[in-house]
C-alpha cells in the first residue's frame, strides 16, 4: 500500500465506526430484523445470543476489522494475492488479485469468499458465499460485502465497508473507520 501524494488531507479523523451511509447513520433494518436484534442485544449473555467470537467461531466480515476489545492484525502483500492475519483466533484470509471469480454459490464459508482488485491505491475486495451462521448484524447467507483499503498517510488506512443483504435490511448500508498502525507484534490467541 502506498500513500497516495495526490490526495488532499482529510481535516479530521474518524476514531470510531461511523456509519456514513445512509445519510441518517441508522442500520437500515426490516422490522423483523430490528426486532430480532433488539431481541438478541437483551439476552447476549445466553450461549444462543453470543456473539460469535466468544465462541471461537469465525468472525464475520466486516466485523474481524470493528475495534471492539482487541483485534490486532497483520496485512502481508505477495505476488497474486494479499493475505491478512487476525490474532483473534488465528484467522486468516486470503483474497486472490488474479480475476478469478467467487467459488460455487453452493459452497459456504463462515467468513466467506473473497476476490481482490486494485483501483489506484484502494484495495477492493469483494466477498461473498457466506453461511446462515455469519450473522453479521443479523445477516444471512445472502450477505455481500464490499471494503475498501485506501492507504491515507504512513501510518493510517482507511477501512470503508459496504453491506447488503435484502433479506434483513432495507438496502445497503456503509461504515468508514481508520485502521492506524501499531508497532505491537501479533501474538497467539
Amino acid at each position: 500500500f502506498e500513500p497516495d501524494p495526490d490526495a488532499p488531507p482529510r481535516a479530521a479523523r474518524v476514531t470510531t465506526p461511523m456509519v456514513i451511509s445512509p445519510p441518517d447513520g441508522r442500520i437500515p433494518f426490516q422490522p423483523w430484523a430490528a426486532e430480532q436484534r433488539g431481541e438478541i442485544m437483551a439476552r447476549q449473555d445466553e450461549l444462543a445470543h453470543l456473539d460469535p467470537r466468544v465462541k471461537c467461531l469465525p468472525s464475520a466480515l466486516p466485523r474481524a476489522h470493528l475495534p471492539v476489545g482487541y483485534n490486532t492484525y497483520q496485512i502481508e502483500q505477495g505476488p497474486g494475492f494479499v493475505l491478512m492475519l487476525y490474532e483473534w483466533n488465528h484467522h486468516s484470509r486470503y483474497i486472490p488479485l488474479d480475476d478469478s471469480p467467487h467459488i460455487d454459490p453452493a459452497i459456504r464459508l463462515g467468513m466467506g469468499d473473497s476476490r481482490g482488485r486494485w483501483e489506484g491505491n484502494t484495495l477492493v475486495v469483494d466477498t461473498t458465499n457466506f453461511t446462515d451462521r455469519t450473522a453479521f448484524r443479523g445477516s444471512g447467507e445472502a450477505l455481500h460485502v464490499v471494503e475498501r483499503f485506501t492507504r491515507v498517510d504512513a501510518d493510517t488506512i482507511l477501512y470503508e465497508f459496504t453491506v447488503d443483504d435484502p433479506t434483513t435490511w432495507d438496502r445497503s448500508w456503509s461504515v468508514e473507520i481508520p485502521m492506524v498502525k501499531t508497532d505491537g507484534r501479533l501474538y497467539e490467541y
